[in-house]
Parts: C-alpha cells; sequence; structure tokens
C-alpha cells in the first residue's frame, strides 16, 4: 500500500551529544507524530551523500528513545559551578531535566478498508523538513521516478541568500541548489510563515520562474509550555533571557555591550542576561567578550542545553525574553515565552511581527539605546510597559502542533494526492506529543 515516506536524515545523522535546533526539534515533532499513524500509512527513510537508505519501524522507534535519553541536559562539572554562582536556584533547573513524563506511543492500529490515495495518485509522497539533501535535484527527480512519488519540502528561511554574511562561507550557492530543487521537482513547498513564503515568491520572480502551490504551516507550541504562569525567581536581581544559537545574525554582541554599560550604571545590582544556546560559527569576537570582559563575568551566564523544563523555569522567572535578531524566517521562542506569560522584547523584523502579533515590544536591531532604556524600564519594579505587555499577552493564541498536522494533511490532500478521513492524520498530534518520550517535556518545579 501507498506510504507516506518521512526523511528522517537529520535526527539519524546528528550527533545526540549536541544541543538540538530549532529544525531538530521540528524533525523529531515529525518523527513522534508520524510513528504514532498505522504502519502501513507510512515509512521512513535517510539520505547520506547520493544514497537512499529505507529506515523500519522498529529502528525509527529506537532512534526517537535515543534521542529522548540522549537529548536531555547533562551538566558537566565547570558549568554546574558556573550555574551555582550564578544563582542557588540553579541546582533546581538543573535536576528538572532528569525527570521525564509520559509513557510510550504505541503505533495506532492499521486502519482497513479505505484508501490512503485517490485512484490514479502516486504510490508514495516523499516528505521533507530539514534541508538536507534538497540540493541534490537529480537524487529526488530520481526517487520521485523510483517510488511514483510526489514530493513535499518545508523551507524555514532564505537567509543564505538573501544575507549571505550570516552564513558559511559557500552557503548561499548550497541554497540556491535548494532552491532550484523545490521550484522544479517537488510539488508543494511548506514553510513555516509568511514571511518565508514572500521571500521564496520573490525568489522565482527574480529568477523568472513559477513557483510550486505554497503552504504557510506555522511551528507548534510544545504542550509543556501551555497552562503555566509566571513565578517570581526572588532572587536580588531581575534577570533576561535570549535564545538561540550564537551566530552573528542573533545580534548577540548588542547585548553585550549594554549589559557592560548596565554594569557600570548599576554595579552589583546588574540585572543577569541568560544566554540559552551553543556557541556557532564565526563569532571570534564575541567568544573573546564572553571569555575575557571581567564585567560580565557575574552577570552574564551561559547556558548551552536546556531541556523545554529547565528553560521554563528560567523563562518563567525572566522579566522578559530578549531577541535582537537582524533577521529570522521565525521566531519560535517568541510564541514559547508568550506562550508561558512572559514579555518579549525583539527586533522589529517581519518574522516577529507575524510570531507574536502585536503582544511584543518592537525595537530596531541597531537602536542600541532605544534597548538600553527599554531593558533599563522593564528591570524596574514600576515598568508601565511591561505591565501593558502582560495585558497584551492575555489575548495571545499560540500555534499549535495540532492545528499545523491538520494543515498538513489538507495540504497533502490537496497537491500530492493524499486521500484520507478528514482530521486523521492529526488527531493524534497532540497526544503523541503528549505522550512520547520526549526530550523536551518533563515536569517543570513550581
Amino acid at each position: 500500500m501507498a506510504k507516506i515516506l518521512l526523511d528522517i536524515s537529520r535526527l539519524v545523522g546528528r550527533d545526540p551529544e549536541r544541543p538540538p535546533s530549532g529544525i531538530d526539534r521540528m524533525e523529531y515533532a515529525y518523527l513522534c507524530h508520524f510513528l504514532n499513524q498505522p504502519r502501513q500509512r507510512v515509512g521512513f527513510f535517510t539520505i547520506r551523500g547520493n544514497g537512499f537508505r529505507r529506515i523500519t519501524w522498529e529502528d525509527a522507534y529506537e532512534r526517537r528513545d535515543d534521542i529522548a535519553a540522549n537529548w536531555i541536559d547533562r551538566v558537566n562539572p565547570d558549568l554546574h559551578r558556573r550555574l551555582r554562582r550564578f544563582s542557588p536556584l540553579m541546582d533546581r533547573f538543573v535536576k528538572a531535566g532528569e525527570r521525564l513524563i509520559g509513557e510510550r506511543a504505541e503505533p495506532v492500529p492499521e486502519v482497513k478498508g479505505r484508501a490512503m490515495f485517490k485512484r490514479g495518485a502516486p504510490s508514495s509522497i516523499l516528505l521533507s523538513v530539514s534541508h538536507g539533501g534538497i540540493d541534490k535535484k537529480g537524487l529526488w527527480e530520481n526517487l520521485k521516478q523510483r517510488f511514483d512519488a510526489r514530493l513535499a519540502v518545508y523551507l524555514h528561511d532564505l537567509i543564505p541568500y538573501h544575507h549571505p554574511e550570516f552564513a558559511r562561507a559557500g552557503e548561499d550557492r548550497r541554497h540556491v541548489a535548494r532552491l532550484e530543487t523545490m521550484i522544479n521537482t517537488s510539488d508543494l513547498v511548506l514553510t513555516n510563515s509568511h514571511v518565508t513564503a514572500h521571500d521564496f515568491k520573490a525568489f522565482c520572480a527574480q529568477t523568472e520562474q513559477s513557483p510550486p502551490p505554497i503552504k504557510v504551516l506555522p511551528l507548534g507550541v510544545a504542550p509543556v509550555y501551555r497552562n503555566l504562569k509566571p513565578t517570581p525567581h526572588q532572587e536580588a536581581v531581575p534577570w533576561f533571557i535570549m535564545i538561540g544559537t550564537i551566530e552573528p545574525r542573533k545580534n548577540h554582541n548588542l547585548l553585550l555591550a549594554i549589559w557592560r554599560r548596565l554594569h557600570g550604571i548599576l554595579g552589583d545590582k546588574t540585572p543577569k542576561l541568560i544566554l540559552i544556546g551553543r556557541r556557532g560559527w564565526e563569532i571570534e569576537n564575541t567568544e573573546r567578550i564572553l571569555d575575557r570582559c571581567v564585567a560580565l563575568r557575574d552577570c552574564v551566564v551561559e547556558l548551552p542545553s536546556l531541556s523545554d523544563a529547565q528553560l521554563i523555569e528560567l523563562l518563567r522567572r525572566a522579566n522578559a525574553l530578549l531577541f535582537p535578531s537582524f533577521v529570522e524566517g521565525y521566531g519560535l521562542p517568541i510564541a514559547e515565552a508568550l506562550t508561558v506569560g512572559i514579555p518579549v522584547i525583539c527586533s522589529d523584523i517581519p518574522a516577529f511581527h507575524e510570531v507574536g502579533g502585536d503582544v511584543p515590544d518592537f525595537i530596531d536591531p541597531l537602536d542600541g539605546p532605544k534597548w538600553l532604556d527599554t531593558i533599563l524600564d522593564y528591570a524596574s519594579g514600576q515598568s508601565a510597559a511591561r505591565a501593558a505587555q502582560i495585558e497584551r499577552i492575555k489575548n495571545y493564541q499560540p500555534p499549535s502542533w495540532e492545528r499545523h498536522f491538520s494543515m498538513l494533511e489538507a495540504s497533502l490532500a490537496r497537491h500530492c494526492g493524499l486521500d484520507s478521513p478528514a482530521g486523521q492524520l492529526a488527531q493524534a498530534s497532540t497526544a503523541v506529543l503528549d505522550a512520547a518520550p520526549d526530550p523536551f517535556a518533563v515536569t517543570p518545579g513550581d
């Protein structure tokens, strides 16, 4: 019987000790979701070089469980010492990652009597959500022919193309090759935002090519973020959080310069800045500041890897999430913070407006003085701007995985020949994310 074939190359090939990126987390959510579907409806594969390899369900389950076991934060002794110096409460945040919740997700019983695909439809749908191997146009053309398949690809952004200065050397050419594959080979392009969809259409126009069908599917907020409230942290000074890999486009240097100024103004009353994310590429200047600046030693701390529960323990006690990026295709940390009830101060860029609506306070990423003044205001106990945003947060509706997979099913049905009972693919999405062994879903403390 025909199947959806999900590419899990990124999860299979990734070092389990390395902190997960946003794309890793998305592919993991897809793996959990499709492992909750009948076996005759779904298959898994990987791409390595120019080779295709099928992954058995047993191997897919094993990989999911390995991820759940290995992506829990393991704090090394040096990091633990830094955490304890930063705050005595950190011991509890570290231990929060040791408690997994949920049970093993069992496959849904096989469904008989109704075909998954329309008569005359392709035998398979190849589904790739991580950019992996998409630059190899000939490979995907061969796979489509081999499996009598249609191809659906998820596009996260066009940053390497229109901002090559923020990408690794040569990544701009590789990304153009991905875009060419999507235009000429895919039957459906899925995007995380209207901003990304607009950029993709603009690329098609610039290269005088017609785009394939495009559907915007925003990433969902994990269930563990819901039904939580901000909690006073009982520390002598407030803290702020920034989430993301330390790389040039995230604009960490802006915040480090601001915190150095804050230390000069406030001394030992300087708010704390928590940087959650591993060190990336081409950040020599940022590394020197982090490693050598004496003024920042006691008020800035790096946490390369946290589970969602550990992050939430910090996030729900923060005065605000800071997100000063120059450019983004999406902004999931904004949705996560607002879901928890924490204010957001972020760059005035289109993607962040799309994710946060009119809730966050938006500032030009180049306007250092405005960022400094806003952070000082939010750090005070009588910030009218922070109180106003907390009121706006009450009306915020976070994106959900349930809606994501429901829209995915509808898009595959319309453009790739999928024929399934309405909502069948999406019904289990919330259940699987709640029940599967999940490195991002552990019980936060009070």
